[in-house]
C-alpha cells in the first residue's frame, strides 16, 4: 500500500530533490522484497529453502523488467497518444503501477498465512510463537558477524545487478541511439534472467547441501562470486550476479537458529 502511494505521486516530481524524495520512498517499499525471502523460508523446510527462495526471488526481479518493458515500451506510447504529450505521459502512466501493487497488497492481507500452520497472532496466543521486540531481532542481526559478511558478498552481487539494471537503457540510448521504448526492451532483458540464474543458485546451494552440508552451501557461493569476479568486464555479469544473489538467499536461514529475519 505504501509503494502504490508513493508511485502514484512519481508525476507530481517538478525538479530533482522532489523526484529524489518519491523515488526515496518507492525505494523504501522495496524492502518488501526481503520480507518476501523471509516469509518464502519460513514456508519451506531446509533441503528446499534455497531452490523455494531462488524462484520466489526470480520472478520476484522478473517483474521489475516486465513492469520496464511494460511502462517503456507499452504504456508510455499508449499514454503519449492519449495525451498528445510526453511530458503528461509519463506523470500520469505511473498510476498503472501504483493501483497494481495497492491490490496486490489488498490480496496479500486477506487471503495469505504467515507461516505454513497459520498466521503469528495464532503462534502467540497458544504460546508457540517466542514473543520478541523490534530491537532485540535487530540486535541478534547485527551482532552476528555472518549477517555482515553475506552483507558484503549480497552487496557485490545485487548491488551491482541494480547499477546494471538501472543504467542499461541509458546506456542503450547513448551508445547505440535507441529510442526509449526500444532501450526499454532491451535492457529489461537482463531481469529476465532472473528466470533460470535465480533458479539455477539456488538449486546447486541445495544440490550441495544434501550431500556437504552448510560447507557445500559455503563453497558452491564462493565459486560463483568467483565467476562474477572474473566476467565483471563482460555484461555476462548479471549471470553471475543473479546466481550469486540467491546463493546468498540460500545461506540466510541457516545465520541464526532462533531468528534470521534480521
Amino acid at each position: 500500500w505504501f509503494a502504490s502511494i508513493a508511485t502514484s505521486l512519481t508525476g507530481a516530481a517538478v525538479d530533482f530533490i522532489s523526484l529524489a524524495v518519491i523515488r526515496g520512498l518507492i525505494g523504501l517499499a522495496g524492502g518488501t522484497f526481503v520480507m518476501c525471502q523471509f516469509w518464502t523460508s519460513r514456508m519451506f523446510c531446509n533441503e528446499i529453502v534455497g531452490t523455494a527462495n531462488a524462484i520466489v526471488g526470480g520472478w520476484g526481479n522478473l517483474g521489475a523488467s516486465v513492469t520496464q518493458l511494460i511502462m517503456g515500451s507499452l504504456l508510455l506510447p499508449v499514454f503519449q497518444n492519449m495525451l498528445g504529450s510526453t511530458e503528461a505521459a509519463w506523470r500520469t502512466v505511473s498510476i498503472i503501477p501504483a493501483f497494481v501493487a495497492f491490490i496486490t497488497g489488498v490480496l496479500i492481507y486477506l487471503y495469505t498465512d504467515d507461516a505454513p500452520k497459520g498466521n503469528y497472532h495464532e503462534y502467540r496466543e497458544k504460546g508457540i510463537f517466542k514473543e520478541i521486540s523490534i530491537a532485540q531481532s535487530c540486535s541478534i542481526g547485527t551482532m552476528n558477524i555472518t549477517t555482515w559478511v553475506l552483507f558484503f558478498q549480497y552487496a557485490c552481487c545485487f548491488g551491482v545487478e541494480l547499477t546494471m539494471q538501472t543504467m542499461a537503457a541509458i546506456y542503450f540510448q547513448i551508445r547505440f541511439a535507441q529510442s526509449i521504448e526500444s532501450a526499454s526492451a532491451i535492457s529489461s532483458l537482463f531481469g529476465w534472467m532472473n528466470l533460470f540464474a535465480r533458479g539455477m543458485g539456488g538449486y546447486a546451494s541445495d544440490k550441495c547441501n544434501a550431500k556437504y552440508g552448510m560447507r557445500g552451501r559455503i563453497v558452491v557461493q564462493c565459486l560463483f562470486l568467483t565467476g562474477e569476479a572474473i566476467s565483471s568486464h563482460i555484461l555476462s555479469i548479471l549471470f553471475f550476479c543473479q546466481t550469486k544473489a540467491h546463493l546468498s538467499y540460500s545461506a540466510i536461514p541457516e545465520v541464526s537458529g532462533f531468528l534470521f529475519s534480521s
